[in-house]
């Protein structure tokens, strides 16, 4: 426990150093700070939880979990980057991608010469993943991909894409397929959007494949196995949000502890109410709740133990108790004192994200359901998800 809180305290150091400073700016403008990732990979960030024989740091995942929350109590701009760059698409290449695959692409995601972004969302394809409908049509030796991407997370800055289609949609889930595609291919093009409620320090937007071509070793996995890595990926996705949700809980409540104290430093004044009590108790239980749930789940992770049913549970509650913990504190900051209303309303705004993607609330409550009703079962993929033990390979 000691080295997860020695870990945090280097997160929270870097994170009040370099991107606190100027986050307020960046969500009021709409902006990302285009010098974060470069200081996040100089700090080992981009590879924190990559194994060392391929230029990681091989932290385990309630490491992870630490740096997402550290870098979610700044902003959970800055906890996207670790969840699709390291999580969703280093993680899946760890898991899924031949030994060519894994030297080539970890080592320049580890050091930041590559920056990763996660393509499965479509226009109208969400949750329902076997509906998607961008395509991957056989054509010689490799494929030819069309179709549209949208709502994806480091769009401006990344230059190699985890891209879904399918090779036949009749086929639905069977029919998935994962590629790797560089930025810079032929028939690749992406739109950032603006004007965005909530994650405004965050690049977001959409991609779109034009009969792009891409060889056979553009694979990862199997034909067909792309539903899989998809889920794979998803679970740790979501286990990282989840953590950044715990951390902007975390700032909720430091920032409403700040504010209280300077407006009622010996406690007798509006500290004392019941009103005020009972939502600083709220979010109090909102973060150590979280917290547990997803050092829990981190824990089975770190054993190979399969873990979607305490990885979905963790991620659903972590971010709804985080989302009712900023409404909690935004309520507090509104009643007992006038504008400007910062960092309540960026918090709140941010978190409300958190719900949605990774996993609707709405989709994680029938899974809940099923598994405790038993019509639903984890089923363990073809490629083993790394254990500690894996990621800190030498």
């Amino acid at each position: 426990m000691e080295e997860y809180q020695e870990l945090a305290a280097r997160v929270r150091a870097f994170g009040e150093r370099v991107l606190a400073p100027t986050i307020e700016d960046e969500f009021r403008e709409g902006r990302f700070n285009a010098r974060a990732i470069p200081a996040m990979a100089e700090e080992g960030f981009l590879g924190w939880s990559l194994p060392p024989q391929y230029g990681g740091l091989g932290y385990d995942y309630r490491a992870l979990a630490v740096l997402c929350e550290e870098l979610g109590r700044i902003d959970t701009a800055h906890q996207i980057t670790v969840t699709v760059h390291l999580a969703l698409v280093g993680l899946a290449i760890l898991q899924w991608g031949t030994e060519e695959q894994r030297r080539y692409w970890l080592p320049r995601l580890a050091r930041g010469e590559r920056i990763a972004t996660f393509a499965l969302t479509e226009p109208g394809v969400g949750s329902d993943v076997g509906s998607l409908i961008a395509s991957a049509r056989r054509c010689g030796d490799g494929y030819v991909l069309n179709g549209e991407k949208a709502w994806i997370s480091l769009v401006d800055e990344a230059n190699l894409f985890l891209v879904f289609a399918t090779v036949d949609r009749s086929r639905r889930h069977r029919g998935i397929t994962a590629f790797l595609v560089e930025r810079g291919t032929p028939g690749l093009s992406t739109t950032s959007y603006h004007g965005k409620l909530g994650i405004r320090a965050g690049s977001t937007g959409s991609v779109v494949l034009q009969d792009v071509q891409v060889g056979e070793d553009a694979l990862l996995g199997l034909e067909g196995e792309g539903f899989a890595v998809a889920m794979s990926a998803l679970g740790n996705g979501l286990y990282t949000v989840g953590a950044g949700a715990v951390g902007a809980a975390q700032a909720a409540l430091d920032a409403t502890v700040a504010f209280l104290r300077e407006i009622d430093p010996d406690g007798t004044g509006p500290a004392r109410s019941q009103w005020v009590q009972q939502r600083v108790a709220r979010i109090v239980c909102a973060v150590e709740r979280g917290r547990l749930l997803i050092h829990r789940a981190g824990a089975l992770k770190n054993k190979g133990v399969p873990n979607a049913r305490e990885t979905g549970l963790a991620k659903w509650q972590a971010t709804e108790a985080a989302y009712q913990a900023c409404r909690d504190a935004l309520e507090i900051r509104e009643t007992l004192g006038p504008p400007p209303y910062e960092p309540f309303e960026r918090l709140l705004w941010n978190v409300k994200g958190s719900v949605i993607f990774g996993g609707t609330s709405q989709i994680h409550t029938g899974m809940q359901a099923g598994y405790a009703l038993g019509y639903r079962q984890e089923r363990l993929p073809r490629c083993p998800a790394p254990t500690a033990a894996d990621l800190a390979a030498r």
